[in-house]
């Protein structure tokens, strides 16, 4: 009996570490980077490490303890270069085309009254692209992690982007 139990706390042990370094409870801490030139706002677990906001002000990247990023938040204005203004949609089919192109698989896509959300994988990670029409800009939301860590981040997306407005 006393070597069942051992074995089994052995196993629990090495098993935390064999996922991954981050570690995510069920009472996930989270932060809030809001961009005051956009006027948008994210929640983020609070074991991403966010850098300085980009020297435009437009958004900000978050690494992960490894120093990779996987979480990239920033706007722009919707406008061309011609100073047309883009709609949701054009903007939606121009990022489907560009992640085809890149030869990324696309396993979900959506275009909603007010945002969309792309999803599927590249590079052996699994990506999540969420876009939101705000004002006369878009906001866009990247995570991008490893297929391994899938387990983790998986708990916190939807946190990350049901508060992404």
């Amino acid at each position: 009996m006393i070597t069942k139990i051992a074995s089994l706390l052995i196993f629990l042990t090495i098993g935390n570490f064999n996922l991954t370094s981050e570690k995510i409870s069920q009472t996930q801490d989270y932060d809030q980077y809001c961009n005051a030139r956009f006027g948008y706002c994210v929640d983020y677990p609070d074991f991403l490490k966010a850098q300085p906001e980009s020297p435009n002000g437009d958004g900000k990247i978050f690494i992960n303890k490894k120093g990779e990023e996987v979480l990239r938040v920033f706007g722009r204005l919707n406008l061309d270069p011609e100073g047309e203004t883009i709609s949701l949609e054009r903007q939606y089919k121009m990022d489907v085309q560009n992640h085809l192109k890149k030869k990324n698989v696309i396993t979900y896509k959506k275009l909603g009254k007010t945002f969309f959300v792309i999803s599927g994988y590249r590079n052996g990670k699994v990506f999540y692209q969420k876009t939101i029409l705000k004002n006369d800009a878009f906001a866009f939301a990247t995570l991008q992690y490893p297929t391994n860590d899938k387990e983790i981040y998986d708990k916190v997306s939807t946190e990350i982007f049901k508060k992404f407005k």
